[in-house]
């Protein structure tokens, strides 16, 4: 195991992602990639309650997802940092989740992509298509799914 992504959206989970993924950076010396995608340009879920108001425009909410985004990945660096975890890259990408990570998995060559379970259950999940379905059913690595 020589490179690592988490996959993070700021949520609670996110916080675990990056605790698990830490952990294997440290235990394979291998290089952490921190990830959050912007979902065409929506916040994520947990973020939707504080921000929607119909005055606020679709810009205004991209910009708004895209800060929760920079947000989001400062943190889990010095997480990471935290950790103990000495080779960290970030990278935050706008589109579908699943798609983004898979080309970035590419980009970097990594060998394990870590995300976090959003709880839908199998039969939510076949429904919705969660992130982490996709990525465990498309991605040529292996995929840990955290809950």
């Amino acid at each position: 195991m020589k490179r690592i992504i988490a996959a993070i959206d700021g949520s609670e989970t996110s916080s675990r992602v990056v605790d698990f993924a830490a952990e294997l950076a440290i235990k394979f010396a291998a290089e952490l990639f921190l990830i959050d995608v912007v979902d065409h340009g929506w916040p994520p879920e947990w973020a939707l309650a504080e921000y929607v108001r119909p005055e606020h425009s679709f810009r205004a909410m991209a910009e708004f997802a895209e800060s929760i985004a920079r947000e989001s990945i400062k943190r889990a660096r010095a997480q990471a940092d935290e950790r103990g975890v000495t080779e960290i890259r970030q990278e935050v990408r706008f589109g579908d989740p699943a798609e983004e990570i898979l080309k970035f998995r590419e980009e970097v060559n990594a060998d394990t992509i870590v995300v976090g379970s959003r709880g839908h259950g199998r039969l939510g999940g076949l429904l919705l298509g969660s992130v982490s379905q996709k990525l465990a059913s498309l991605a040529p690595c292996s995929v840990v799914i955290v809950r």
